[in-house]
């Protein structure tokens, strides 16, 4: 059955590099949401985030096209591509960019996809009925890891700011591909088996969306839209105004006493609509 694929993606800010990266072949979406931690985090790669990103999500849609070939098949080889290209350059003990996954294949009369870490698929019904597939590990056992860290600390003081957030970040690398944590695509092709995967005949299905968490931000954290909203919409092509009401839905975000986290993400989905 005919897809219709439509795409968007926007930078956190238009003076920064946008993080994310889309690759598209005739009845294949991929989306790769670069991770963006800071240089010293990753201090033993020359490589940036983007260019990580952007060098993923082509192998994995060079890959995908053979029909044949299982989608974390297809992530794997990818990861190992792309690995390969930091010979002779980097060591990864010093750290190196990573990036979560999202991905939807047409294979005949089936839509497949494939999730890895915290970006989204999300599937809309002939219905209207929208469903999200995402792996929210990341969250969960970054935040146990900090709680441990804290109640580990000498000083009875509440932490600095500052020392909150080096324990965050330290939190997140002792998670980061290891038994209890979450997994990400990095330089170990092997993660690419914690990846979520599925498949459901087109016939009942309206479409099939990926997106960065950037891009789900709006039913996930600021409630611009409902899942059901961005769903409908997104199939219908409205990339640009959810777009802007994520970004709208994100200034609130500066008096909310309860987050801490970047103001505005980069932001990217591609749906594929079936007529």
């Amino acid at each position: 059955m005919p897809v219709r694929t439509t795409s968007f993606t926007l930078p956190a800010a238009p003076d920064r590099e946008n993080e994310d990266a889309i690759a598209l072949a005739a009845g294949i979406g991929v989306v790769v949401d670069g991770a963006g931690i800071p240089a010293e985090l990753r201090r033993g790669c020359t490589h940036t985030v983007a260019w990580y990103a952007r060098r993923l999500a082509d192998a994995f849609c060079a890959r995908l096209v053979d029909r044949g070939t299982p989608m974390r098949d297809a992530l794997a080889g990818a990861i190992a591509e792309v690995t390969a290209l930091h010979t002779g350059t980097c060591t990864f003990e010093g750290g190196s960019p990573s990036a979560t996954v999202a991905a939807w294949r047409v294979d005949g009369a089936e839509v497949e996809h494939l999730v890895l870490c915290d970006a989204s698929v999300v599937v809309r019904d002939a219905s209207g009925r929208a469903q999200e597939i995402t792996d929210d590990r990341i969250e969960s056992s970054v935040a146990r890891r900090t709680r441990e860290l804290l109640s580990a600390r000498t000083d009875t003081a509440d932490p600095h700011p500052d020392e909150l957030a080096a324990l965050r970040w330290r939190a997140l690398e002792e998670c980061r591909n290891a038994p209890g944590g979450f997994w990400c695509a990095q330089a170990d092709p092997s993660v690419a088996e914690q990846a979520l995967i599925g498949r459901q005949a087109i016939d009942g299905t309206a479409a099939v969306i990926a997106a960065s968490d950037g891009g789900t931000r709006g039913y996930q954290l600021v409630d611009a839209h409902d899942l059901p909203s961005f769903a409908r919409r997104a199939a219908s092509g409205e990339l640009e105004g959810l777009a802007a009401e994520i970004r709208a839905g994100e200034e609130g975000l500066r008096t909310r006493a309860d987050f801490d986290g970047k103001i505005h993400d980069d932001l990217t989905i591609v749906a594929g609509s079936f007529d």
